[in-house]
């Protein structure tokens, strides 16, 4: 059995931007029983270079490259690989706080059948200036509630998890798409409790080359599928995620869109990617208000797809399978 209590697990592809940051932010750690493993995706620019330039200075460092696959194959290539007890997720891009590791380790042995800890985050630009901080909830049912709800939840790069959890689990799932952590995060939440630790442990860094600011449209439909999937397997004993033919699961997912465009989700989620700080959020609503008011329909959907999340995915999968979509 492996003595390392942490594997910090981090994917990188053409990262040599920002990555150097990254690895030093978790050299620099109080906390030192760690390993740094680090899947390079098949980078065609000098990040495997730096990486290396690193491993020379620092035996706790394991790089291994792959052809590229994307994100969900790096990311449970790299969970085959870690020998800790606990996973810290790092992205190639982001930073950790120097006691990030010794404050997420402390809760996770100091609670019973924990299997999840995030932490809060201060979002920064390009150039490590400080744009915001964000708090998210703290306890497993705020925290669930969120998951249910396409609510605010703590970024992937603070994500801390049990590894023999994750791996009983089958790790991070394909068909998730570019929500595979939502979906991850909700298997773990039926299994083990998950908290949020109130105090900003990463930067999480935002710029224009994100997955999630360049593809925010398929993101949301990601997050509904998955959550509408889950709603299916509580309610109906089936995760279409699981069970479905690659044509079924097709339908599936083009059902949930075409119910989800009748209530102008599209133009809902282009609203929240116009402004990223919350407080601009709020000060753009009354504007939203104002220029929609005589279109008394827009914002009836726009507020109940704002508010009554929850209840939207509900009905959809209670329709689904309702009309036996799965089967035509």
């Amino acid at each position: 059995m492996s003595d390392i209590k942490i594997s910090i697990l981090m994917p990188a592809y053409n990262s040599e931007k920002f990555i150097s940051r990254s690895i030093e932010s978790i050299i620099n750690q109080s906390y030192k029983n760690y390993e740094i493993v680090i899947v390079d995706d098949g980078s065609s620019d000098a990040t495997k270079e730096i990486i290396n330039m690193h491993k020379q200075n620092n035996n706790k460092i394991k790089l291994i490259c792959k052809s590229n696959s994307g994100l969900i194959e790096t990311l449970n290539f790299g969970l085959k690989k870690c020998k800790g007890e606990w996973i810290a997720r790092l992205d190639s891009d982001d930073l950790s706080r120097f006691d990030r590791l010794e404050k997420q380790l402390l809760v996770a042995e100091s609670k019973r059948n924990i299997g999840l800890i995030g932490s809060d985050a201060i979002f920064i630009d390009s150039f490590d200036n400080n744009l915001y901080s964000y708090s998210y909830p703290s306890t497993h049912k705020e925290l669930t509630n969120n998951l249910l709800s396409c609510k605010n939840f703590f970024p992937h790069s603070s994500a801390f998890f049990n590894r023999e959890l994750v791996d009983s689990l089958g790790g991070y799932r394909i068909r998730a798409g570019i929500c595979e952590d939502w979906d991850l995060w909700i298997r773990i939440a039926q299994k083990n409790q998950i908290m949020n630790i109130n105090f900003p442990l990463i930067k999480y860094r935002q710029h224009d080359n994100q997955v999630s600011k360049k593809n925010f449209l398929k993101q949301g439909y990601d997050t509904r599928t998955i959550i509408i999937a889950n709603w299916l397997k509580t309610n109906k004993n089936y995760d279409p995620l699981e069970i479905f033919s690659e044509t079924e699961f097709k339908n599936f997912k083009n059902y949930i869109i075409e119910k989800l465009e009748k209530i102008g989700f599209s133009e809902y989620l282009n609203f929240l990617s116009l402004k990223k700080r919350p407080i601009y959020k709020r000060l753009f609503l009354p504007f939203l208000f104002l220029k929609n008011i005589r279109n008394p329909l827009y914002l009836y959907y726009f507020f109940k797809v704002r508010f009554f999340s929850k209840n939207i995915n509900a009905y959809i999968g209670k329709s689904f399978n309702d009309e036996s979509y799965r089967f035509k």
